[in-house]
Order: structure tokens, then sequence, then C-alpha cells
């Protein structure tokens, strides 16, 4: 075997150009794929996002679900604490329940915290046992106990930015909301929560608060958003659900509703996110193939070259196993060497990735080589030497000695010219489902961005205020503070007009039941739909047109007439069959539900349309704010234009991996069909100067190249089109507006790819145009 590697490292020192050729080739598709399995380790198999958890893959969410609501809402809705407490104290299936509802706090200076300025942070509220369960202890301080109240557990982030990391914070207090916090601890470095709801939302609490699972009245009935639950051993996730929603029904309030119990791991990337990773690991592999494909080729036109030399091995008495265990060793030298360079195209390709990814798309901005992605590229560079080096294996083995030995040096058989097109037909066919997806990805993106979206994005400036209850405790507060903070914004110069909502398209999303008069409900089972609530000023800052009626009035928002709503087309379409809304009733809870017009919100989205840059406006804007409430903080500060390119960010980057796994495969396959073309040229020398001789014009045997690159391309079209057709089915995730049979992109595709076939057949059929008689009838 030694003997066999050196003899394969003196044959690729003889020949550089080809050793150079097949390892930049090998490199593009093991690279790639070393890239994709990374992103992978990273977000399915070994999330960072859960390191140090107590092991994860017992760990569950509990949802509750009612299947006349909408989207993921319907199977994933936030369970009551009523019912929390119930699953904790019936169930044989989990060592402990648990649970935790995000909030936000207004910080301001209080105590050793004197002279930091107002911030609103992100939150959670945890029962005691939340962190346990989990199996996160505290890095500095303590835990949250039964007895804890108006305590407090900062992320290591919030305690280095706002208290410079200094341990003696502990046991101060800290002002949140108009109420003193005393910290008691701090979560470890590096600490954060898994996406929830299918890995739709990414929650990033900075500080964690008791929550009081033993609440009094009404509030028994609110939801506590996130359930968790650690399954003993030996229990599986089927035997949990079914044991939940036993427990569920015991309790007659929860009529016409059930309860799923879904994997953390589950959650936190969401099958959506599978299926996309999953599209991108079969492109990748179908790179890797084409790269095989294309070192196969070349190894096989170094194979028939070399087939004397084989032959005179033979006649010596070398074996076919010992010649087909030579030629293998060779391919898989040639695929380590492949993989080395891979591995170092992955690293970079691994912080390209990191740089390019959507800022809230999880898990993408760790990536890392680790043990596991070396191993696994080691084994597709030993996988892709196997498979690349059978066809030249297979054509050492089958060599007659007599027949090779008694031919020319110009002459080769049919069988191996063949195989040789076959792979070349192959790359194509392989290039054009990869080109096809890019292609579905980018009429993505233009059809989304070319959507009549509703209303204007442009010149729209948007910021968060949440009022704290502890200091505007009464509606008449909220309202009045509202009031005076639109008519300062709408004096600003500059700022067009201006509005209060707690939603935005885009950037949110709200559900709520409601009845319609002459419709009956199956118990447990409502009409449901996304909603809205605003002041006025909220159509003509977000520049929406009005189809039918009007919009509210400053009256209505405050309460002062009789409830409107304003809903959009396909509200009227789903509930009233598309005939004339206006006049009709919405109820909710007994009265007529209040969809839009809303003077009271407390934690809203300050809208702003300005007339020039809207990032611009922003500090001025802020200052209408503070001119009323100093301690007020503001967040979220930002561009309705920056919201739609987030909206868009996930398709525009897999649209980008797309691309550029499509332009490799290109690429790749021009050179394989160029090297097919370029060696039987090289070949068919004698065969071309006879038919020159014979009276052929360079013309005629330009257009006999070409037209044979032609065919080879036209089997490989036909291939990869039926493939295309059968694998997009696979890309509704990632498709919107665009058909995964898209005519369009499907021609659009042929046409580039025969463009390509043409350029790549053209070079070698004007070499063989070029071809002197004389000299060809001479030529051995």
């Amino acid at each position: 075997m030694w003997q066999d590697v050196r003899f394969a490292f003196r044959g690729l020192q003889r020949s550089p150009g080809f050793a150079l050729g097949a390892v930049f080739a090998l490199a593009l598709g093991i690279g790639a794929n070393a890239v994709t399995f990374g992103v992978i380790n990273a977000v399915l198999l070994n999330p960072l996002v859960m390191s140090g958890w107590k092991d994860p893959a017992r760990l569950t969410m509990i949802w509750e679900r009612n299947p006349s609501l909408s989207l993921f809402f319907a199977n994933r809705m936030p369970p009551r604490l009523r019912n929390v407490r119930e699953w904790k104290e019936q169930n044989h299936v989990f060592t402990d329940v648990a649970a935790w509802r995000d909030t936000s706090f207004n910080l301001t200076a209080a105590g050793d915290s004197a002279g930091l300025k107002p911030e609103q942070v992100d939150a959670g509220a945890a029962s005691p046992n939340f962190f346990p369960l989990i199996g996160i202890s505290v890095r500095i301080g303590r835990g949250f106990s039964e007895r804890d109240k108006q305590t407090a557990i900062l992320s290591d982030e919030l305690f280095q930015s706002r208290f410079a990391g200094d341990p003696r914070v502990l046991g101060s207090t800290m002002m949140a909301d108009g109420k003193q916090y005393e910290i008691v601890g701090v979560l470890p470095r590096g600490f954060q929560m898994p996406a929830v709801w299918g890995g739709f939302d990414q929650k990033k609490p900075k500080m964690w608060v008791p929550l009081d699972m033993h609440p009094a009245g009404e509030d028994d009935e609110r939801f506590v958003q996130y359930a968790f639950g650690r399954l003993k051993p030996g229990v599986s996730i089927e035997q949990a659900g079914v044991e939940m929603n036993i427990i569920g029904k015991r309790d007659p309030r929860n009529v016409g509703f059930g309860v799923n119990v879904t994997t953390v791991s589950e959650e936190d990337v969401g099958p959506d996110a599978r299926r996309t990773l999953l599209v991108l690991q079969v492109a990748v592999f179908f790179v890797l193939l084409i790269a095989c494909a294309n070192t196969g080729n070349l190894l096989l036109t170094r194979a028939v070259a070399r087939d004397k030399e084989i032959a005179v091995r033979a006649a010596m008495g070398a074996s076919r196993m010992r010649i087909v265990r030579q030629t293998l060793t060779e391919s898989l030298v040639l695929s380590l060497l492949g993989g080395g360079a891979g591995l170092l195209l992955s690293f970079w390709g691994l912080q390209a990735l990191s740089a390019i990814a959507p800022r809230d798309f999880h898990g993408l901005h760790e990536l890392r080589i680790d043990g596991t992605v070396l191993a696994f590229t080691m084994g597709v560079a030993l996988f892709a030497g196997l498979l690349f080096g059978l066809a030249p294996a297979w054509h050492a083995g089958k060599e007659n000695l007599n027949e090779v030995l008694n031919r020319s040096a110009r002459s080769v058989s049919g069988s191996s010219q063949r195989l040789r097109n076959v792979l070349a037909a192959a790359e194509i066919a392989l290039s054009l489902i990869l080109l096809v997806g890019a292609g579905l990805t980018i009429r993505t993106v233009v059809s989304l961005l070319n959507n009549d979206l509703g209303f204007r994005p442009d010149h729209l400036l948007n910021m968060r205020v949440t009022l704290p209850e502890a200091k505007y405790g009464s509606a008449e507060q909220v309202a009045a503070f509202n009031r005076r903070l639109l008519d300062n914004v709408r004096q600003v110069p500059g700022v067009e007009s201006a509005t209060l909502t707690n939603a935005l398209p885009m950037k949110s999303v709200n559900q709520s039941s409601f009845d319609l008069p002459g419709r009956v409900n199956r118990p447990g089972e409502s009409a449901v739909s996304d909603y809205a609530r605003a002041n006025d000023g909220y159509f003509e800052t977000l520049k929406i047109r009005v189809m039918e009626g009007r919009t509210f009035t400053r009256e209505e928002a405050r309460g002062k007439a009789p409830d409107v709503v304003v809903v959009n087309q396909a509200f009227s379409r789903t509930f009233f069959g598309g005939r004339q809304a206006i006049g009709k009733v919405i109820g909710f809870g007994g009265t007529k539900y209040r969809v839009i017009p809303d003077d009271e919100l407390r934690s809203m989205l300050l809208v702003t349309r300005t007339t020039g840059d809207p990032l611009s406006m922003a500090e001025a804007v802020k200052q209408q704010v503070w001119s009323i409430d100093k301690d007020q903080p503001v967040s979220e500060v930002g561009t309705e234009e920056e919201a739609l390119g987030e909206w868009l960010a996930p398709r525009r980057f897999v649209m980008l991996i797309l691309l550029a796994f499509a332009g490799i495969a290109l690429v790749l396959a021009a050179a394989g069909l160029y090297s097919v073309l370029a060696y039987s040229v090289t070949l068919r020398t004698k065969e071309i100067g006879i038919r020159m001789a014979l009276g052929a014009q360079p013309s005629d045997v330009t257009r006999f190249v070409v037209r044979q690159g032609l065919a080879t391309a036209a089997v490989g079209l036909a291939i990869g089109l039926a493939g295309a057709l059968v694998l997009t089915r696979f890309m509704g995730s990632v498709l919107a507006g665009v058909s995964a049979a898209d005519p369009v992109t499907f021609v659009g595709v042929a046409v580039l790819l025969l463009a390509v076939a043409v350029a790549a057949s053209y070079i070698p059929a004007l070499r063989a145009s070029r071809v002197d008689p004389v000299e060809a009838l001479r030529a051995e």
C-alpha cells in the first residue's frame, strides 16, 4: 500500500496541471459539504444554544392546542397557569414541570445603579424550579426560592453592560417598572434560551424575576406562554402526550382544547428550518457528485492514456486486483488532498455564512469546525475518492491485454468514451437541478419585493414605548400620555404624520377569536383573525388605501363614540363571502370587538412618517418622549424597510447559498464537458485529418464537434428537467409567490445551460477545425 501511495504522488508530480485541476474541483465539492454540515451540526446536532443544559434530549415543551386557531398557534397555544399547575401535580411522566413567560422592564436609576440611563430590556418571569429543571446554575449568587417576590437574576450581558461585571451589585436593588428588585444572582456566560413556536421566535431575556405560580382571582387564567417538562427515564414523548391530554380533559374549562408535547430541539429549529437545511444538504451533495463526476472524467482520460503502461504491468505479472488497487489508491490520495483543501475552504465558508446570516437566524452566528465536522469532512473525502475512482478502476480492470498492446496510441475504446459522455451528461443534469433551485428562490424574493404590500414601507420610523403599570396605573393616564406624545411628535419639523399601534406588518402578529352574529361554533371553537390596535392616523401614516367605507375618528379611538372596526379584503372574503362588510357587527366577550381604534395602548410602537431619512429623525422623536417622561426608555428604533428586509432575510440567505452552489456546479459542468470534447478531439485527430483530406471544411468540423457536445448536453438537460420537477417540490418552505414548477425558471435555466454547453464545445471545435490534415495523417 505504501508503494502504491508513493507511486500515486510521483504520478501527480509528473502531471501538476491535472493534479491541481482535480484537487480544486474536489476542494469545492468537499468544502461546500463541510460548510453545510457545519450548519447542521451547529443548529441540529450540537446546538450551542443548549450547551451546558442537563440532558436536553429529555426536555420537552408542553402546549395547549385548539384547531380553530391558524398558523402554528393551532398546535402551540401558550398554556394557562392553572393548567400548568395541574400538569405538574397530576402527571406521572415528568420528573418536574416548570414555566416561564417573556416580558420587558423599564430600568431606571436606583441605589447602586444611580446615574444610569433609562433602558428597556427583554425579561423573563420564571417559576422557582425552572433553572433547576433545565440544569442551569447561577454563576454568581443564588437562584430563586419559593419565598422570592421582588428579586432578580441578571444575564451576564446585562451584568457586564449595566453593572460593569462588579459582583458587589449582589444584594443591591435596581428599579424596574417603578418597583425595586433585589439582585440575587447572575447567569452563566453564553446562556440563552432556545427558539420557540417551531423556531419562529427567539427570546433573549436579559433579566429574570420570579413567576407567581399561585395568583389570586382572574390571574389564574392568564397565559404563562412556555411550559417545560423533563421526561422520566424510559418515558417516550408519545406516552407523555397521551397522559397530558387525559389530565387536560379532567377540567371542564378545557372543552375544545387539547395538549401537545414537543421536544425542545424541535421547537428550537422548527419544521421549516429543518426542511430548508435538508434542501441545502441535498443541493450541496449534488455539488459533490458533480465534482466527483468531473474528477472521474479526468482520471478516466488519464487512465485511457495509461492503457499501455497498465498492460505492460499486467504482462509482467500484476493481477487485475493489484491494478484496481493501484488505481483506487491514486483516487484516494487525490480525494484526501481535496479534502484538506476543502477543509480550508470550509473554514472561510463558515465565516462568510456567519457574516451574511440574518441577524436573528438562530444558531448561524456560532458556526465552527469541531471534531464532528472534521470527521464528516474526512468521511466525505474518502467517499468521494471511492466514488470517482470507480470509473478508472473499472476501466483498468476490464481491458484486454492483447487488444491494448496492439492498439495505436491515438485510438480509444468506445466504452470509455461513452462513460465520459455519461459523466458529463450527469454533471449537466445535476447543475440544472441546482440552477432551478437557485432560480426559484430568486423568483420568490423578486415576487415578494414586487407584491403589493397594502402599505408603503418607505420613510417610516418605528420605535417601541412601554409604559410601566406602576407609574401609569390607570387607562386615563396611559391615554393622556399617548395623546400628548402624538401631538408633540406631529409638530416636529420633518414629520408628515404619526400613529401608535401594537402591531405592524412584517414585524409582529396578534391573533384573537371573535363572534359573528348568526354563526354557531362548536364547543371550544371560534373564528380567529390577526388584528392590530391603533389610534387615529394609522391608515394615513402607513398609506393604506381604504377600499370601502371610512377609517375611524379620534373620538372613536378615545372610546367616546360607538366601537367600530376596519377589516381588510381577506377578512371580508373569509367571513362575509366577499359581500359588503360595512355595517356588520363583530362580537368579543359579549361586546363589540374593538379591533383597530384604541387610544389606551400601554406597550406600543410609535410609527412616524418622515419627509426625509427616517433614521435622521430618530433623536428628535425620542426627545419628544423624554420631554414628557425623562425616565421613559425607548427601544427597537428602526425603519419599516429594515423590518421588511429582516422578513425577507431568511429567503435571501437561502437564495445566496443556492446561487453559490449553482455557480460552482455550472463551472464544474462546463469544465467537464470541455474536457470530454477536448480529449475526444485529441484522440480523433487522425480521423479529423482524414475528413478534412476528403473535403470537409473547417466549419463542417466545427459543427461536428459542437453537435457532439450539444447531444451530450441535451441528454443531461432532459434528465435534469425531470429530476428538478420532482425535487423542487420539497422547496415549499423557502418558496412564496412562485410555483415549484415555474416554467419561466425551467426554460431560463435550460437556455443558460445550452449557452454554456455551446461555449464549452466551441473551443475544442475551433481547435479541431484548425487541424493540419498532413500532420494529422502522419500522427500516431
